[in-house]
């Protein structure tokens, strides 16, 4: 193979800042450009985030294509046809399923001979339809995808069932997230935390597969003796429906997406994902690299505790009560090595899924 570029298109949900498939793509990215490979987007939510404009700066494009509807079905195909007609790629990469089959479809269609699907979660979605709706696109995305890759091992084996698969790590810039005692006063005075609060943090999109629904009543329940807080970081479809619940309690504050999300880890001095369901969410490792201790719903797959300070609990109220009851900042743990030793290092695990796109295109070619 020639020292050309390789051509390489991510097809993902959004580009928010606090979106988990947006921070996968986004990491691996930064890498991946510094080697041979041009990288495009395709989103199917046109949230505008500094990301586009990192993008950009580096030579990529973003296509914007909305989501399927009942009443754009023939000529949303018509457009996802025509894109792949006129652009041309080595490998498309898809981390949806709910168009992914159509995406994959047409790529294949046009020539497109490595095609990936990326599994991200462990359930098709919330409720009957959504189960239904999106098993059928599973159906035909694993029929037109070639490749494919998990985040997890709980994610490939819930998706992929009896094909091989391979786990790509969701990896991060690990030192980024280090904890910062200055970052953390910062922070904790600009929203009014005082020394002796304990403040609970989580980050991700607000909707119901978050569930922090759960983690609001917790709080609003307990009366443990002790000061605490929660902020919610996200902006998402539930947004109103949690800020009416958080509206009389002044334990509890939502504040938006934030860029400097690094910093807001070192403020918390617990980290709660009471998920009703996860593929391995990157939010837990940049919790973990910070060393914050956390809190799992016993819905997220084993693989994302790494640390000793966290564990997974069912989704029962008093089982969390009694859990905050017992951090303390001394459950703060200031050694990253685990997630190292476990592959969770940006740099290595690009260089990994370099090699893999590259053999990808080697092969295709030979």
């Amino acid at each position: 193979m020639s020292n050309r570029k390789i051509r390489i298109l991510y097809i993902i949900p959004s580009l928010r800042l606090c979106d988990g498939v947006a921070s996968y793509a986004m990491n691996y990215y930064r890498g991946l450009i510094k080697k041979q490979f041009q990288i495009d987007f395709i989103v199917c939510s046109d949230d505008q985030s500094d990301y586009y404009d990192e993008i950009k700066k580096n030579g990529g494009k973003i296509f914007y294509i909305s989501k399927l509807g009942k009443s754009n079905i023939k000529s949303k195909f018509k457009e996802i046809d025509d894109f792949f007609e006129k652009n041309k790629y080595d490998i498309v990469h898809c981390h949806i399923l709910t168009m992914g089959a159509i995406y994959l479809y047409y790529a294949k269609k046009h020539g497109i001979k490595i095609r990936i699907l990326h599994s991200h979660a462990t359930k098709y979605g919330e409720g009957l339809w959504k189960n239904f709706r999106n098993s059928l696109f599973a159906f035909f995305s694993l029929k037109f995808a070639n490749v494919y890759y998990a985040c997890s091992k709980a994610a490939g084996d819930f998706l992929f069932k009896n094909k091989k698969y391979e786990v790509i790590n969701n990896a991060i810039d690990i030192e980024k997230f280090e904890y910062n005692r200055s970052k953390r006063n910062e922070i904790r005075k600009k929203y009014g935390i005082k020394e002796n609060e304990l403040l609970i943090g989580n980050v991700g999109r607000l909707c119901k597969q978050k569930n922090q629904e759960f983690i609001i009543n917790v709080i609003k329940n307990s009366d443990n003796g002790k000061n605490v807080k929660l902020m919610i970081i996200g902006n998402g479809e539930d947004q109103e429906k949690l800020e009416f619940m958080c509206d009389s309690s002044k334990k509890i504050i939502i504040i938006g997406s934030q860029k400097n999300i690094a910093d807001y880890f070192s403020a918390f001095d617990l980290f709660v994902l009471p998920s009703l369901y996860e593929g391995l969410p990157v939010v837990g490792i940049e919790a973990q690299a910070n060393g914050v201790p956390c809190l799992f719903s016993s819905n997220i797959t084993d693989e994302i505790v790494i640390n000793s300070n966290c564990k997974r609990l069912d989704l029962n109220e008093d089982e969390w009560i009694n859990a905050i009851s017992e951090i303390t900042e001394k459950n703060r743990i200031y050694d990253y090595s685990e997630l190292i030793k476990k592959g969770y290092e940006i740099n290595t695990a690009t260089k990994l899924l370099a090699e893999k796109y590259v053999d990808l295109v080697k092969r295709e070619e030979m």
